[in-house]
């Protein structure tokens, strides 16, 4: 049977430890870090594209398959290079159009042991435009974006993801709104996964996201009540089994809904430091009701909370808690998981020149990770608990240079199986400003992983040179 990766999860798995710039422009939109089962709404306070701190580290990527931060496919700054000019207008709106084209080259494609990887060198094109209100009451934004990846050699390998999202918000007052969004995507579980490296070619994979809450402040408390619901649907791949033969995988059993909402609870003790605690559900429901192994893998879970967020305008930005997870699955072969989570998400302006990024989580994911310790037994993983970390810092050396450094690890540990993996992640990168709407941004980013089953093992790093054009006039 042909080995599958790890599913893509929302809300989970990995945080980028370098913001991109279409996470940027939109880091507004997305849950902070301690809110991932309580999406928060658009406010009012929190800054444009073009403010100099942004608001936390947007949570976890929904998209990615892989456990820890996966090698980007186009230069990610630490923070957005915005256009020098003003953007365009199109009635009450404010647009932002940009076009990328990155050239990559890539020491390992396939992530594979040492003696067998394989290098080659892609484009990457990237048009996107965001469209954002400039209304001094209610929001409403859109943000479309794509991203078209060429292989020299390795054609296989080439995908073109987008994502498409709108999400809005409705002020009854300044202490009480509503809010709601969606998103959709096109994407593609990279090479990276621990089990998918049999198909012919990357597993493609369509998200759709949907959110929604009411927020109210009663003095110094605030309540917000907020949930979410995600479709995810897989591709299936051919694969090339031992004899030579080419046959199915199918990967429609992983097919699912994932039902997320709960509710929030805080206390302002001053206007920047605001306790809070959080309560919340977590119900993944599988299309088929049991997989191509005879598994039943729906399951019901909950969160646990208790945090506190302390904010210093354009300085800091903090959110720190500590509380239980905990997820029962349906079949009784799979162990229930439970087990504390930590988390911290920090934005630091140590000096008009120097940021700090730090980023610690640890979730429940989903996976279909299997082990055969001989030819008649089978085991099986419901899932894996993922604890990760990273650490960046930016600096502007001149108005035009910035350098950046990041680093990441992430501890893997799988329930059902006598395995662990251990992912590390280097990044250096420079970004230069050519033109008020043209910069060249250079990084080179190392990956790592050591497992407890040695023949997946991986070193690789990727050398990426990237032209952005982020239009204005």
């Amino acid at each position: 049977m042909a080995r599958r990766a790890p599913e893509a999860n929302w809300l989970s798995r990995h945080h980028r430890t370098v913001l991109s710039l279409v996470a940027a422009a939109l880091v507004w939109s997305v849950p902070a870090l301690g809110q991932e089962l309580v999406p928060q709404s658009p406010t009012a306070d929190q800054p444009s594209p073009s403010a100099q701190v942004p608001s936390l580290p947007a949570q976890a990527p929904v998209d990615n398959a892989v456990p820890g931060k996966a090698p980007d496919r186009v230069p990610t700054p630490a923070s957005q290079v915005s256009p020098a000019g003003t953007p365009f207008s199109l009635g009450s709106y404010l647009l932002y159009p940009e076009i990328d084209a990155t050239w990559m080259y890539d020491s390992n494609v396939f992530f594979s042991p040492k003696d067998t990887r394989l290098s080659d060198r892609a484009w990457v094109f990237s048009p996107a435009l965001w469209a954002l209100s400039n209304w001094t009451k209610h929001e409403l934004d859109f943000h479309a974006s794509l991203d078209s990846t060429r292989y020299s050699t390795y054609t296989s390998e080439n995908s073109n993801d987008y994502h498409l999202s709108a999400e809005g918000r409705y002020d009854f007052s300044s202490d009480t709104n509503v809010y709601g969004g969606v998103h959709f995507s096109q994407e593609h579980e990279d090479r990276e996964s621990p089990s998918a490296r049999n198909g012919l070619t990357p597993t493609q994979y369509h998200q759709l996201r949907l959110y929604g809450g009411v927020f109210h402040q009663f003095g110094r408390v605030s309540v917000r009540v907020a949930g979410t619901a995600q479709q995810l649907t897989y591709n299936n791949v051919n694969f090339l089994t031992g004899s030579g033969v080419i046959n199915i995988i199918n990967n429609h059993d992983r097919d699912r809904w994932q039902y997320t909402g709960g509710v929030r609870v805080g206390y302002e003790i001053t206007p920047r430091v605001e306790p809070y605690v959080q309560i919340a559900f977590d119900n993944r429901r599988y299309n088929d009701a049991v997989d191509d192994l005879g598994y039943q893998r729906d399951s019901s879970g909950m969160r646990y909370l208790a945090g506190v967020r302390w904010n210093i305008p354009r300085v800091l930005k903090l959110d720190a808690f500590a509380g239980w997870m905990q997820q029962d699955y349906q079949d009784p072969r799979f162990a229930n998981v439970s087990a504390p989570v930590i988390g911290t998400a920090l934005q630091w302006s140590a000096t008009s020149r120097t940021s700090v990024t730090a980023y610690l989580d640890r979730t429940i994911e989903e996976t279909t990770v299997t082990s055969t310790p001989s030819p008649s037994v089978v085991l099986v993983s419901s899932s894996y608990v993922n604890t990760y970390a990273s650490l960046g810092v930016e600096q502007q050396l001149t108005g035009k240079l910035t350098v950046r450094g990041t680093g990441s690890l992430s501890h893997v540990a799988y329930k059902g199986l006598p395995r662990t993996d251990d992912y590390y992640g280097v990044t250096l990168g420079l970004v230069y400003r050519l033109h008020r709407n043209l910069y060249f941004d250079l990084s080179v980013t190392g990956r790592r992983l050591n497992s407890s089953v040695p023949t997946e093992d991986f070193n690789q790093y990727t050398v990426m040179a990237r032209v952005a054009i982020p239009f204005s006039h």
